[in-house]
């Protein structure tokens, strides 16, 4: 899974005919799943530790057994702030609630999800009505994917679809409120600005060219990106900085300098100061680390 852009994830599935995977993540000290959307559907249960898990405008704190449906499109992120932190995530393309190709039934049950006309709003803890059921269906799903025995993409499809079913049947909210049709509106728009930011993180970016990204004041531009991140355009900025000169310490031979200027630092002093306000340590001691 990608883990350093502030945009639509490209997410690695098994392959085009079988649009699904199973990640189990390890986070490290203060780690972060960065705000990202990608059209497919996804299952987070946390298994180990706590994390701040957001989607859309609302956050959680997600402890061990707690299972949380991410509906297609829709901006979400997790953030540790524990060094011991473990999740699933299941991820699987609407395509694999089909049996088979023609599956007309399929379409009438989740191209509603797919066009936001509804959405699954689900966030269970152990001992909620209907947990029991939907965390052994994740529990055989993940199973079937990973023994990789005889017939199991029929299995794993079949899972996918009975589970997508119950979440639906019931967790569907209609997207009729005006409010929530605001927010998704909102959110579409700030999803061009995240592909801006993935590609020029390294320039300067100012306030007022990002608020002329998505049609608003400055004024109603920062109110709403912080609805939206939890964060300040700034520190949105910074942390995204961070993240990939992380990417370059661990994977580049390039001198911290050298990094430093390639995710638009002013300077070395300044790169060291951002890194370690926001990762705890220097870079030169992060690296040392790997």
């Amino acid at each position: 899974m990608i883990r350093n852009k502030f945009m639509q994830e490209s997410t690695e599935l098994a392959h085009r005919a079988f649009p699904i995977n199973v990640f189990h993540t390890a986070f490290r000290d203060r780690d972060v799943l960065a705000l990202h959307w990608h059209e497919h559907f996804e299952i987070i249960r946390v298994e180990r530790g706590q994390a701040v898990i957001q989607i859309g405008g609302q956050h959680w704190l997600g402890k061990p057994g707690d299972l949380i449906f991410v509906n297609s499109g829709e901006l979400h992120s997790v953030y540790s702030p524990e060094r011991d932190f473990l999740m699933y995530a299941v991820v699987f393309h609407p395509s694999m609630t089909a049996l088979h190709a023609s599956d007309s039934d399929s379409f009438e049950l989740v191209s509603p999800y797919t066009a936001g006309v509804k959405s699954i709003a689900a966030k269970l803890t152990p001992g909620d009505d209907h947990y029991a059921t939907l965390n052994g269906m994740l529990d055989l799903l993940i199973a079937e994917f990973r023994g990789g025995e005889p017939y199991y993409e029929q299995s794993v499809r079949a899972l996918c679809r009975a589970m997508f079913a119950c979440f639906a049947r019931w967790f569907s909210e209609d997207a009729a409120d005006v409010r929530l049709q605001g927010f998704r509106r909102k959110a579409d728009r700030f999803k061009t600005l995240l592909d801006v930011i993935g590609r020029r993180y390294m320039e300067r970016i100012t306030l007022e060219e990002a608020a002329g990204i998505v049609h608003l004041s400055p004024y109603h531009f920062c109110k709403t990106f912080k609805q939206l991140t939890g964060l300040t355009f700034v520190q949105y900025v910074n942390l995204h900085r961070v993240q990939e000169a992380d990417r370059m310490l661990r994977n580049t031979s390039l001198s911290v300098s050298e990094i430093a200027d390639k995710v638009g630092c002013g300077s070395l002093q300044s790169f060291s100061k951002l890194y370690k306000q926001l990762r705890g340590a220097s870079p030169s001691r992060a690296r040392l680390r790997e």
